[in-house]
């Protein structure tokens, strides 16, 4: 996994885990790579990437906090239209 933007540490996002971590873009789909080259992305435990019905990919508001929390590093060196011209909408 290419460097975090969000993260320092290889641990859980959402609850700090350190094991059976998997890499997690925060934005999927044709948005994949942006987010790959932006460091938009977490680690996540089994559990919250895809191991549960709380999990980054099952269900919507986690998956809504951690588009938030990219959109809102992402705007740290960028501006809301430079955000929504490269993500197609705002997420704040």
């Amino acid at each position: 996994m290419a460097q975090s933007k969000l993260q320092t540490e290889k641990e859980c996002y959402l609850c700090h885990s350190k094991v059976n971590l998997e890499d997690h873009h925060i934005f999927n789909g044709p948005k994949r790579k942006l987010s790959e080259t932006d460091g938009l992305k977490v680690w996540l435990c089994h559990y919250h990437h895809t191991g549960s019905n709380n999990s980054a990919h099952l269900n919507h508001e986690v998956a809504l906090f951690l588009k938030q929390k990219g959109q809102e590093e992402y705007e740290k060196t960028h501006t809301r239209v430079q955000f929504v011209k490269r993500y197609g909408k705002s997420y704040l």
